[in-house]
């Protein structure tokens, strides 16, 4: 494994165009590790791990995903939160604790998220009943 971890660093270091390098380190950290999970979570937080400026941090976000960085981490909040809401391992949890574990900072962020994208969320509710 080991040996997988150098060769998968070699290539991401050395042979990928910086631009690419880029994306790659932002998706590894973003999804793989679920940075949006975290409370303190930030386009400044993040520009800063990726040693890139927070501007660039953006343009990569809406080139890649049409979203800029924020709103591709309270998108990826409310799915989250979404998918633990309809697993029925955690019926039995208050939703404030799903709303805490989806990295929400307080239930008030997490209703003006949903206040303020009432037809997203409903779109994503449906799709999942329908």
């Amino acid at each position: 494994m080991k040996v997988l971890n150098a060769l998968r660093l070699f290539y991401i270091r050395n042979l990928i165009k910086n631009e690419n390098r880029i994306k790659v380190l932002f998706d590894h950290h973003f999804f793989t590790n679920q940075y949006f999970l975290h409370k303190s979570a930030s386009e400044a937080h993040m520009a800063n791990i990726l040693n890139i400026e927070s501007q660039a941090l953006n343009e990569i976000t809406v080139k890649n995903y049409d979203l800029n960085f924020n709103d591709l981490c309270e998108k990826y909040r409310f799915n989250h939160f979404w998918n633990e809401f309809t697993n029925p391992l955690n019926a039995g949890l208050p939703i404030n604790s799903l709303i805490d574990a989806s990295g929400f900072k307080s239930n008030d962020d997490f209703s003006s998220l949903m206040s303020n994208r009432k037809e997203e969320s409903k779109h994503i509710i449906i799709k999942e009943y329908i």
